[in-house]
């Protein structure tokens, strides 16, 4: 699954059943950090040009998945599996993600 930043900010979950990858795609280029920051704040930090750090309750709460039982407790799962390899901040209960640059806005 990834989590798509349009060209005009909009924010949406794609492929979301697919939890084998995990990403952030933004339209444009990384020197529109600032720019990424603003459409996702509120789902997401992104500390850098190439990392984000997704708020579990927050990715939970997208319209696409909220109210679907199965999706949630996928979720769940995919979280166990990456927690070994470093990519969950228990602390912070977010998801570790690398951010897809498009290269046009």
């Amino acid at each position: 699954m990834f989590i798509k930043v349009s060209a005009d900010g909009r924010v949406t979950l794609e492929e979301h059943d697919n939890f084998r990858a995990f990403k952030l795609v933004i339209a444009g280029e990384a020197g529109a950090l600032d720019a990424a920051r603003r459409a996702v704040a509120g789902l997401a930090e992104l500390p850098d040009a190439d990392t984000a750090w997704v708020s579990e309750p927050a990715l939970r709460r997208r319209p696409e998945v909220a109210a679907d039982a199965e999706w949630q407790q996928s979720l769940g799962g995919m979280i166990d599996k990456a927690r070994p390899h470093g990519w969950i901040d228990d602390a912070r209960k977010a998801i570790k993600a690398h951010i897809e640059w498009t290269g046009a806005a």
